[in-house]
């Protein structure tokens, strides 16, 4: 007569089937998260500097086209210094040279001929302040009907940083400027994409930044009235603003060991444990490291809805130390429940272990090749 297997085999195998299925589901899923993140990600970012293309989550200009009579001004930027970039506060203070060139006969740029705006800086910062705006230079050449202003401005800017890849992430530093009091109909910035630059002394600790920059004039469009009677219920209105860009990005690979070295070796002890006659003293202490890992990058990041790929990871991290956890503590009593473990109980124990590590191991590689590479 055949010999009836043992209940601990058929409780082990089931715990292997779940590990296996809802492991290859999980990875499947978080994959699939990663790449939509990166995306999205460099989806907005295209169309923030797209001249042509929305804003993400903002109104859509009344059109893109130029009327034949907006007089055209010159527009150019130097980015001199970054003294401060905060990343959690969502912002970043700056110090540039901001230069206009245009023809005094067709348009009053500083208006001067306006008494109501004659002392003002004639432009504005979308989202900044001026902290302060130096006039450096002027010159008029009526002869050429040709008219220069040089400022040096210091200003802070609150901007969304979308930290949905970090520790991997990229960002667009955008200096967005607007004339203060005249509107696309009558003015229209073309950018100096010979003389804007950034100087090779501006650095950002933590990023490196690329040599180039971009810039775009792109309508921005108000749909409010502000309670003036003069205009009509639903009135809008766009100005030509100018953005200028440097991206700044983080290192590769090398970014996501340093920040989470200690995460993967309490990882590891977590596996080491069973081997250890206390078993549970490595994995307390592993799940105590995690919470503290979670608590410190809970500090580097601004407030959000969504995941990030570090909080991604961390939690798998997290989620394997209490599934070991609950495996050292369940299997042996499956196990030895009748005070002996077979060749087959050995077996699946060992491939539960093994499948867990692997189940640990893939992901984390997948989740940061994707990422990487769709960055």
């Amino acid at each position: 007569m055949k010999e009836k297997r043992p209940i601990s085999h058929y409780i082990l195998f089931a715990i292997l089937s779940t590990i296996i299925i809802v492991g290859t589901y999980t990875i499947f899923n978080l994959t699939s998260k990663v790449k939509s993140m990166a995306e999205m990600v460099s989806a907005n970012m295209k169309n923030t500097m797209d001249p042509t293309a929305p804003d993400p989550g903002k109104t859509k200009p009344e059109k893109y086209e130029v009327g034949p009579k907006t007089k055209k001004v010159k527009i150019g930027a130097y980015l001199e210094r970054i003294e401060d970039l905060d990343i959690k506060q969502s912002s970043w203070t700056y110090e540039f040279y901001l230069w206009f060139s245009w023809k005094p006969s067709e348009i009053d740029l500083l208006g001067k001929n306006d008494n109501l705006h004659k002392e003002e800086v004639p432009f504005s910062f979308i989202n900044g302040d001026i902290i302060k705006a130096n006039k450096i230079e002027e010159v008029y050449d009526a002869k050429r009907d040709i008219a220069y202003i040089q400022y040096f401005v210091k200003a802070k800017n609150t901007q969304f940083f979308d930290v949905s890849l970090y520790p991997i992430d990229q960002h667009d530093l955008i200096i967005p400027i607007e004339h203060k009091w005249l509107d696309r109909t009558k003015l229209v910035f073309i950018p100096d994409t010979i003389d804007s630059k950034v100087s090779s002394r501006v650095n950002i600790n933590g990023y490196e930044k690329e040599s180039s920059v971009k810039l775009i004039e792109k309508p921005h469009a108000y749909k409010s009235a502000r309670g003036n009677p003069k205009l009509d219920a639903g009135y809008k209105v766009d100005f030509s603003q100018l953005r200028m860009s440097m991206r700044i990005y983080k290192g590769g690979l090398s970014v996501i060991i340093k920040l989470f070295i200690i995460m993967y070796i309490a990882v590891f002890v977590t596996f080491i444990a069973p081997f250890s006659s206390d078993p549970s003293r490595y994995t307390v202490g592993a799940l105590f490291t995690t919470a503290g890992a979670n608590y410190i990058l809970a500090q580097k990041l601004p407030p959000t809805n969504s995941y990030t790929l570090a909080e991604l990871i961390n939690t798998v991290c997290m989620a394997i130390i209490i599934i070991m956890m609950s495996l050292l503590a369940v299997l042996p009593s499956v196990i030895f429940k009748d005070g002996k473990i077979d060749s087959v109980e050995r077996r699946l124990n060992n491939m539960i272990t093994l499948f867990m590590f692997a189940f640990f191991i893939i992901t984390n590689i997948l989740l940061s090749w994707t990422a990487l590479g769709m960055s």
